[in-house]
């Protein structure tokens, strides 16, 4: 059983008393600024992911960390978020939130496609992602430190 199909598995034990997937998820409005704090946690996770994902390339033998997550420059008020965001919360209702790194079996990576995967649109690699033995999901804030 594949990465895949073990979380579809698990979703399906979900109780719909915590989430019912079958329900709309309610769409969310575009947020029009971003805060400083904001803008500060965003290039903190930058450099946690990357510093993963450099972590698991320069040290594993058998394994390939690809980033995956969606990651853009853009901010709240730039040109060009209004459409992001929305593509964004599109992909959320097909497939849910990318994990920001995938991890490969070196066998399964496909060098044409390269370590970064995060802006090719999910119907074009849906079978690559598959292959993925796991997904991780970075988080840091200035606010978890202190409970570390």
């Amino acid at each position: 059983m594949n990465y895949y199909e073990r979380i579809k598995k698990l979703t399906e034990n979900v109780s719909t008393t915590l989430i019912d997937f079958s329900e709309e998820r309610g769409k969310s409005r575009t947020p029009t600024q971003a805060s400083s704090n904001f803008i500060t946690n965003k290039e903190q996770g930058n450099w946690a992911e990357n510093l993963v994902n450099r972590a698991i390339n320069e040290n594993s033998k058998n394994f390939i960390a690809i980033k995956y997550g969606k990651s853009d420059d853009l901010i709240a008020g730039q040109k060009g978020f209004n459409e992001f965001y929305q593509e964004f919360q599109d992909e959320l209702d097909i497939i849910g939130k990318r994990p920001d790194i995938l991890i490969f079996k070196k066998s399964d990576y496909k060098e044409e496609l390269g370590n970064d995967i995060s802006q090719i649109p999910h119907s074009s690699i849906t079978e690559y992602v598959k292959k993925a033995i796991a997904g991780i999901e970075v988080l840091t804030t200035t606010e978890n430190s202190k409970n570390y």
